[in-house]
């Protein structure tokens, strides 16, 4: 338990890649959930005899549930990103030999 505190409250890992992965996970969810809500409200329309609403949303929402599913995995790879290229610096930094002591 005093590590995770310690990570928290140390900075020598960041805490950013882990929070984007968490929001990735419940975001998606939550895309998944509004397909699943919109395909039901294209099943109820069909039923109730609306058949050009119920057929467009009973086939869009996969559709669009699948770009936004692509778009949101491209955005959170973007902040990725910034946190990737600091780890690689990182290295680099700790490869190089120390110049300070001439």
């Amino acid at each position: 338990m005093f590590t995770v505190v310690q990570r928290f409250l140390g900075f020598d890992q960041l805490l950013g890649p882990a929070l984007v992965r968490i929001v990735y996970y419940v975001a998606s969810a939550f895309i998944l959930l509004a397909a699943l809500g919109w395909m039901f409200m294209g099943l109820m329309a069909l039923l109730a005899g609306n058949f050009g609403n119920g057929l467009m949303l009973f086939v869009g929402a996969p559709a669009v549930a699948a770009v936004a599913l692509v778009y949101w995995r491209f955005l959170c790879e973007l902040f990725m990103l910034a946190f990737l290229a600091y780890e690689r610096l990182v290295e680099i930094r700790n490869r190089l030999p120390d110049y300070s002591q001439f």
